[in-house]
């Protein structure tokens, strides 16, 4: 609990409702409550992230939050056996992890050199495949290292578009880089062509196309944004070098981002604006 609400109010408590910064502890409930010194409104650390009204202990969370970072990820069938929560918690604590991360990579734009796909998910780039009623049109971006290795990495699905190999067009890929790279401070190259794409980014869709069949088996259009956003992010999150700090950025975007209603969660829909898909 004390890790959640030093990255609630890294700077000390400030009141949601005047702004007050001092305080009263009151420590008579499971979850403390803290009462502003001026206007008395009481408020707790957890109002406002992921685990606001949750009747979990916070060790379960930081347990799924903790096997949200394996190498895989983690089902929620798996997940509900190891930390002895129902399927049901289970899989809307991991859609409440992915909504979180999925919201909190809108808001970092790719910026530098950048390169940019016309791609699909959920085939073998490798194998020859005249059609694939199964594969989805994406648009999949990053930004390179100086020896061309894609870093920061965004995939997003683009609407209406499966099988058959239909991909992005060139205003679907102009809409992507208008709503996710800072264009004042970046060199774009983008890749409309099949024929002609940029290799190593094309291997990173492939690898998170046979990462999340690995682990998920089967996912269906209608949640596959918000999956590609958990591989996307937690691969960043894992980079080398960020190892030690993955867990405390994880836990930041969890505070920082509310919970999604569950009932905007399963109303969500699988076809959103293409600049926009989280």
């Amino acid at each position: 609990m004390e890790a959640v609400i030093a990255m609630k109010w890294p700077n000390g408590f400030v009141c949601p409702r005047c702004a007050h910064t001092r305080c009263s502890r009151l420590t008579s409930r499971h979850i403390p409550l803290f009462e502003c010194g001026k206007c008395k409104h009481q408020t707790s650390a957890l109002v406002g992230t992921i685990f606001e009204g949750t009747h979990l202990p916070l060790l379960k969370w930081f347990n799924a939050l903790e096997l949200f970072l394996l190498d895989g990820g983690i089902s929620a069938m798996r997940l509900s056996k190891v930390i002895r929560v129902t399927y049901k918690t289970a899989w809307l604590m991991l859609h409440k992890i992915r909504h979180a991360v999925g919201e909190f990579d809108i808001r970092e734009l790719l910026c530098g050199d950048v390169k940019v796909n016309s791609d699909l998910y959920g085939c073998n780039p490798s194998r020859f495949q005249v059609s694939n009623p199964y594969a989805s049109a994406v648009v999949a971006g990053c930004t390179v290292t100086e020896s061309g290795e894609p870093e920061q990495v965004k995939i997003r699905l683009v609407p209406h578009k499966r099988g058959d190999g239909k991909r992005a067009n060139r205003l679907e890929l102009a809409a992507f880089i208008n709503g996710h790279v800072d264009v004042r401070t970046s060199v774009v190259e983008s890749f409309p062509l099949a024929y002609r794409l940029y290799a190593p980014l094309r291997k990173v869709v492939r690898e998170a196309w046979e990462s999340l069949k690995s682990t998920y088996v089967a996912l269906g259009l209608k949640h596959l944004q918000a999956y590609l956003n958990e591989y996307t992010v937690r691969r960043s999150l894992r980079r080398p070098g960020a190892e030690d700090t993955m867990r405390q950025k994880l836990l930041h975007m969890c505070v920082a981002i509310p919970a999604i209603p569950y009932r905007r969660l399963i109303a969500r829909q699988p076809n959103q604006p293409l600049a926009a898909a989280a």
